[in-house]
């Protein structure tokens, strides 16, 4: 027989020669089962298991003398000791022979109690504040239910945490099943490649604190939990992670049991233990404090003398209770330099092609991102850089709170954008703003006199399907970056201070992905100011005037579209350093737009484009309708392209926009028209 199982079958028979003592004589005549066990001690097993030296009894005897051992010194402690064995044996017996359970319950009327194992050793009235205190220590390895009153008669059980460690078992992960996360000192762990001080830092602080349990506070984003992963490194300790976020209802009915088995696990394997996830949306969301979250999530594991790793969001304050010794470190964003660092570090270790200068200046990425994307691309088997590039931008588009727009890889070039010469031009320079703004503002020093404003800011204005929507994906393809298009419906909200939210949210997300910004039909978020009538039109000037300022803070390609010029803010006009205003395309550039919008593979008869551009003042978007509604109709009649079903999409199209249709505008081609009328 192994240690713990002689520890059961002896505190079986113990219970029953104390029963006999009360009176209750033969009480194991109704469980024939415990007899049986009891019947397996002999003199030599009791020998051997005093003797045994082995795994079980020295974890067994090390958490006996923990818990002793930091309770007061005086002459009980034999007597306190053996109370604490026989609890100890009690709730493991409990745990592995149920009709055990039922034997305690059938002649004690209660499980396992405090006072129970004090009447085992002869004290029937025990000292109450020696109870409290023996309940205490109790509680860092074994569930009380405090509950009951009196203390003394308080339910005490065991967990699988408690079976696990003694039983000699490493790793108490099968214990969690997904409800945290261990990691242990000798666990493989990825080099740190900065922040090293901040690592040396946090377990200076934790260091040595066995009777002085502190909390350290990770402020802020990217990178918290490999930093606690190395602290508990530095400290030989293994370390306990908890994602409160995925927690399911941590603070509900059943919260001292949850959070009980956590302690359970930090205290019996000598853990740091680490929160994350907490954000004051998510204690909201439960209806609880800072000061409560305190109470039921940290100070349980304080007062089990295990210190606590707290991961918040910048600018969140828990610890209150100045009782507890708290420090905080506040981690800000990276700067190029370590990024550069960071990407250097894992193209070397997983031997991956990494341009790590151009991407730590691409993308402001913190720790935990540029790790997570490098491990999504090392998985995946890419090797294209190009590629790398998008999981980068995916990494940062799903850490949004909530998403706001899209982002777009567009195929479309210059070659595609059927424009007057003058504004392919202007366009060039807007591309040029940005490629060679660095050496403007850093080699020619124009920063000092830009300060702010550096944003390369566009407004594309005109009537619809004129190319404003293409010219933004133009711009994105030319400079290599994608396009972030905004969808003002998810950004616009009725409830006050809502709206700004949205948009930091969207320039803070732009200022780390660098896209182009692109908000299409603009008017409706960057109309004028107007004279405050009503309270609502103070909130909306407000609103107006909040973008303008996140715009002169902004530091990359902002894109504006409307339709209606004359609706936008002057202050926002004179913040746009390039203003672009179209025009119906003449018949020489419809002609060109015909011609794109007809692809070689596109089976048709000969059609007679210089009529058509000649003959329809259509826009650009117009004529793209146009032949998607005539290639509907050709394939529907199994035919191949023909003019006819041109000319008939373009009535169609005449009709949409309400226009008088004619018999003098089909010119000659109205005899295809006759049968149509």
């Amino acid at each position: 027989m192994d240690f713990l199982e002689t520890a059961i079958y002896r505190i079986i028979l113990k219970t029953y020669m104390y029963m006999q003592e009360t009176g209750r004589t033969e009480s194991l005549e109704r469980f024939p089962h415990l007899r049986v066990l009891t019947g397996r001690l002999t003199e030599e097993t009791l020998e051997q298991w005093q003797q045994d030296n082995g795994v079980q009894a020295r974890r067994y005897y090390r958490l006996v003398s923990r818990m002793n051992g930091m309770s007061r010194q005086d002459k009980g402690d034999e007597l306190e000791t053996a109370i604490l064995c026989n609890v100890l044996d009690l709730c493991i017996a409990v745990m592995y022979v149920p009709e055990f359970a039922a034997y305690l319950n059938y002649y004690t009327g209660n499980a396992v109690t405090l006072q129970l194992a004090a009447e085992m050793e002869g004290v029937t009235y025990g000292n109450y504040t020696d109870m409290v205190r023996w309940l205490c220590q109790i509680r860092k390895a074994c569930w009380v239910d405090q509950k009951k009153s009196p203390l003394p008669y308080a339910a005490v059980e065991g967990d699988d945490v408690l079976l696990s460690y003694l039983s000699g078992i490493e790793r108490p992960d099968k214990a969690f099943f997904g409800e945290a996360e261990w990691v242990g000192c000798d666990d493989a762990l990825a080099p740190m490649l900065i922040r090293q001080d901040m690592a040396q830092i946090g377990a200076e602080w934790l260091k040595d604190t066995a009777s002085d349990a502190r909390i350290l506070t990770l402020s802020g984003k990217g990178g918290r939990r490999f930093l606690a992963k190395h602290i508990a490194r530095q400290l030989g300790k293994g370390i306990l992670l908890v994602d409160l976020a995925k927690c399911e209802n941590p603070f509900g009915e059943d919260t001292g049991r949850f959070w009980g088995k956590l302690v359970h696990t930090a205290f019996l394997y000598g853990a740091l233990v680490c929160i994350y996830g907490i954000t004051s949306s998510l204690l909201s969301q439960y209806q609880i404090t800072g000061t409560g979250f305190e109470t039921t999530a940290v100070h349980p594991f304080l007062e089990a003398d295990c210190s606590v790793i707290l991961c918040t969001e910048t600018g969140m304050h828990l610890t209150s209770d100045r009782k507890y010794r708290v420090r905080t470190l506040e981690f800000c964003e990276t700067t190029r330099e370590e990024r550069e660092i960071m990407f250097h570090g894992f193209a070397e270790r997983y031997q991956i092609p990494l341009d790590c200068a151009y991407h730590s200046v691409r993308y402001c990425l913190s720790a935990s991102e540029i790790a997570d994307a490098v491990e999504q691309w090392r998985c995946m088997g890419e090797k294209d850089p190009e590629h790398f590039a998008r999981i980068c931008d995916a990494v940062l588009y799903q850490s949004q709170e909530k998403v706001l727009g899209q982002i777009l890889y567009p195929a479309v070039g210059f070659a595609d954008l059927k424009l007057p010469q003058h504004m392919k031009a202007l366009l060039g320079q807007v591309c040029s703003s940005v490629t060679d703004g660095y050496k403007i503002f850093e080699e020619w020093n124009l920063k000092r006199q830009y300060p702010y404003g550096r944003a390369v800011t566009v407004l594309l204005s005109g009537p619809p399907g004129t190319g404003k929507t293409m010219t933004a994906h133009v711009l994105a393809k030319e400079l290599g970056i994608p396009l972030y298009q905004v969808d003002l419906s998810h950004v616009l909200d009725k409830y006050i201070g809502e709206t700004e939210k949205h948009l930091e949210q969207i320039f803070a997300f732009a200022a780390k992905a660098k896209p182009v910004l692109f908000f299409d039909e603009a008017d409706a978020l960057f109309g004028k100011r107007g004279e405050v009538t009503e309270g609502k039109d103070r909130y909306a000037n407000m609103e107006v005037s909040y973008i303008l300022q996140r715009i002169e803070q902004f530091d990359g390609v902002v894109v504006l579209s409307t339709n209606f010029y004359n609706n936008i803010d002057k202050a926002f006009l004179r913040r746009m350093k390039y203003v672009l205003k179209y025009q119906p395309p003449d018949a020489g550039i419809r002609k060109s737009i015909w011609e794109s919008c007809l692809p070689p593979e596109l089976p048709r008869e000969e059609l007679d484009l210089d009529f058509l551009a000649r003959q329809f003042d259509f826009t650009g978007g117009m004529i793209k309708n146009v032949v998607y509604v005539a290639c509907v109709m050709a394939v529907h009649q199994g035919k191949i392209l023909c003019m006819e079903h041109i000319l008939t999409a373009v009535r169609a199209e005449y009709e949409k926009m309400e226009r008088t249709v004619t018999k003098d505008i089909w010119g000659e081609y109205g005899y295809l028209m006759e049968n149509r009328r």
